[in-house]
């Protein structure tokens, strides 16, 4: 019985614990960025989906710019991903720096 408890309060306390969410472009993201809307969508779409395949995608802000043009070149040959979409990404990460 103590063990089932243990279970389901670390269980509840798993499922309440905040996660980072990252950043959705905005009009603003893309006026900063220049870079349109729609090619920052698309980067956030891949990125979400593409990269959490295999890892959990890092938050832009915890990389710098310099060593995510670095980075991004490599998981996207890894991953399989086309240019426009691993060019996508590297401006949606620029972007939510």
């Amino acid at each position: 019985m103590k063990k089932t408890f243990l279970f389901l309060g670390a269980m509840v306390f798993v499922g309440c614990a905040v996660t980072k969410q990252l950043p959705v472009p905005t009009e603003d993201m893309a006026k900063k960025s220049g870079t349109g809307l729609e090619t920052l969508r698309r980067g956030h779409v891949v990125y979400t989906t593409e990269c959490a395949r295999c890892h959990t995608p890092m938050m832009p802000k915890e990389i710098s710019g310099e060593d995510w043009h670095v980075v991004v070149p490599g998981m996207a040959w890894n991953a399989g991903i086309s240019e426009a979409d691993e060019d996508a990404v590297l401006k949606y990460i620029m972007a939510a720096q």
